[in-house]
């Protein structure tokens, strides 16, 4: 593999490979044997961000390291970018002195930019259009924690009109082995085309599903929107829902906004899970850059 701007850049296959690879990676770390498939020793990666990142930022770092690599993280206010340098000229300066490039972006056009001016593998860290590496994560901790993601029926609640739902689209049309339902009010349906089906009314959409997704409503960079607001409140999984998650997984993404999205007292039911799902964040890593074309 090249690059992974999107989950578009892979086939079923490969797909299927980092998510069974990364399952098996989690036991090894909890068994403290790892086995890497990978030597990254004398390889330096860059980690480029321009936003804020608490798992993904520290588990592609731990991972690098994990592989006998060297990491140099800087943001654009630590370079000329930060003086108006074109992206352009920084990524062909800088892809001559690393291997690797993992960046979150706030406009998904710097990562073409970068892919289309370099011959060194790119990983997409998050981007306002696709948010691929936390779905793979994702999808290996259903695998994980039920056995598999074949025939499942994964439920988006909340504002779908973001990066994260739409990676879960793609995740969809490439494997075509799971049910996707998005669980949102009107004007906050995904932008992406897909097989996956709307429900406005949230409490039918939790019956009807196994995992139950959530997301933060306002994402990084968003001003707190009271209308949104209220049109997302019945959509949060609050206590009023308990009773309806008997059986069900509850899945976030992180960080979460309790009180908001999710209540504290369900939050702290499913935190086992939802912190299993973070954890699942180093062995996606390590994965997905021990199946890199990394020269």
């Amino acid at each position: 593999m090249k690059n992974i701007l999107t989950l578009y850049d892979l086939t079923k296959e490969e797909l299927e490979n980092l998510i069974d690879r990364s399952v098996e990676i989690f036991h090894q770390i909890n068994q403290k044997n790892l086995k890497p498939k990978r030597d990254l020793k004398g390889k330096i990666s860059l980690i480029y961000f321009e936003k804020p990142s608490t798992r993904t930022r520290i588990s592609f770092d731990s991972a690098i390291r994990r592989l006998g690599g060297e990491v140099i993280f800087v943001s654009p206010s630590e370079t000329q970018i930060s003086r108006g340098e074109d992206k352009r000229d920084f990524i062909k300066v800088v892809s001559g002195y690393i291997d690797l490039i993992i960046a979150r972006v706030y406009d998904h056009r710097t990562l073409e930019t970068f892919a289309e001016n370099i011959e060194k593998p790119i990983i997409n860290a998050l981007s306002d259009l696709s948010h691929p590496t936390q779905i793979i994560s994702d999808l290996a901790t259903i695998k994980l924690l039920t056995g598999d993601y074949i025939n499942k029926r994964i439920c988006f609640l909340g504002d779908a009109k973001n990066n994260v739902a739409r990676s879960w689209i793609e995740a969809q049309k490439v494997l075509g082995t799971f049910e996707l339902i998005f669980s949102t009010p009107n004007g906050l349906e995904p932008e992406e085309k897909g097989n996956y089906k709307l429900e406005t009314d949230p409490v039918k959409a939790l019956i009807d599903s196994d995992i139950l997704y959530l997301d933060v409503w306002f994402s990084m960079g968003q001003e707190h929107d009271e209308e949104k607001y209220k049109k997302l409140l019945p959509y949060a999984l609050d206590d009023s829902k308990l009773s309806l998650l008997s059986g069900k997984f509850v899945f976030h993404c992180l960080p979460a906004k309790k009180g908001e999205e999710i209540s504290h007292k369900i939050f702290s039911m499913h935190e086992n899970t939802i912190y299993t799902q973070a954890h699942m964040k180093l062995p996606s890593a390590i994965s997905i850059i021990e199946n890199l074309d990394i020269s």
